[in-house]
């Protein structure tokens, strides 16, 4: 039986303290009534009630143990949630909060309340459309821009919100594909951005080739590899159907991070990888039939000949009622 004030916590090795605590606010299971605990050696975690979903996801980025502990308790201040009696929807990118369009002016005078670093609050007036896969915003509150910089994993990123499509649920699976990656790997991201992805890999001595049909995301991305002092990357504006062709048969590993529509373009990816590589895709599917692409993946590689072997499945997050964005890992063999 559990003691009185005693709460379940996880515990982590120091190196890897600050990418947990990241992980588990982004799943909404950090617990935030409570303070960190830490020792020479070890970070201990407050935590709510976690489910096995939620524990693989951390398991691929270290290795981690539960622990029951005293958490003192932290001093407490109103969050939007009790301002507003409901949990609002946003997403925080840089200083900027972009929240749902139903209320938005009082959920913004919530959040600027309790978060002096947002500045901006926005609201978009799209959803994610056109070939570089961008919305259109309205201003709610705050100064009227929609660039910032956005920290994750100790990178910055520069980006127009308008312009560039970016969001932050990603960034735990950007630490997930980063930790498999080897100094002198080849990563070829299709669908670079900014280079959330692609720049964390970079950083891990790996060779990336990073490329993107929108040229304001790429002038970004040039940008951003030069903030994050990241030279060893090659950075190409085009069709990845067509950029791909040039690297037959050289990667370690493939991103294919456009959910809507990576399957368009997989037979250039799976041709891309050498034997025994992996394609990292990724999908917007039903809950019903979360991995239904895995027969288009199958039918793509029987059309190159070759085989293809699933390596991991699972949900990134969810994305709009009952439609989840999932990703399949799978290894190609020659």
């Amino acid at each position: 039986m559990m003691m009185s004030g005693v709460s379940r916590g996880l515990k982590v090795e120091r190196i890897h303290g600050e990418q947990f605590r990241k992980a588990l606010i982004e799943m909404g299971i950090f617990d935030h009534c409570r303070k960190i605990i830490s020792d020479e050696s070890n970070v201990y975690l407050p935590v709510l009630e976690m489910d096995e979903q939620a524990a693989a996801r951390l398991r691929q980025i270290a290795k981690f143990e539960w622990e029951d502990r005293y958490f003192q308790p932290e001093k407490h201040n109103p969050t939007p949630e009790e301002l507003l009696g409901f949990r609002p929807s946003f997403d925080v990118v840089g200083d900027i909060a972009i929240v749902e369009d139903i209320d938005a002016e009082r959920v913004a005078r919530a959040l600027m309340s309790c978060n002096k670093s947002i500045r901006t609050i926005i609201a978009p007036v799209s959803g994610v459309e056109g070939e570089f896969r961008t919305r259109r915003f309205r201003h709610v509150a705050g100064e009227v821009r929609t660039i910032t910089t956005h920290k994750e994993h100790g990178l910055s990123y520069r980006m127009d919100l308008e312009s560039v499509y970016f969001t932050p649920r990603l960034g735990t699976e950007r630490l997930r594909i980063a930790s498999q990656i080897r100094p002198n790997d080849v990563v070829l991201d299709m669908f670079a951005g900014v280079g959330p992805f692609a720049l964390l890999i970079a950083k891990r001595k790996a060779k990336v080739i990073a490329m993107d049909k929108n040229p304001v995301a790429v002038k970004y991305l040039r940008e951003n590899a030069r903030k994050n002092k990241i030279e060893d990357i090659e950075i190409l504006e085009g069709d990845a159907n067509e950029l791909a062709l040039r690297y037959v048969g050289i990667a370690d590993h493939v991103i294919m991070n456009l959910p809507h529509s990576a399957s368009k373009f997989l037979i250039p990816a799976i041709g891309a990888v050498k034997s025994g590589g992996i394609v990292h895709y990724y999908a917007i599917a039903p809950k019903e039939d979360l991995f239904r692409d895995w027969t288009m993946i199958a039918s793509a590689a029987e059309q190159i000949g070759v085989g293809v072997e699933l390596a991991y499945q699972g949900v990134v997050r969810s994305y709009a009622p009952r439609r989840f964005n999932v990703v399949i890992d799978f290894r190609v063999s020659r």
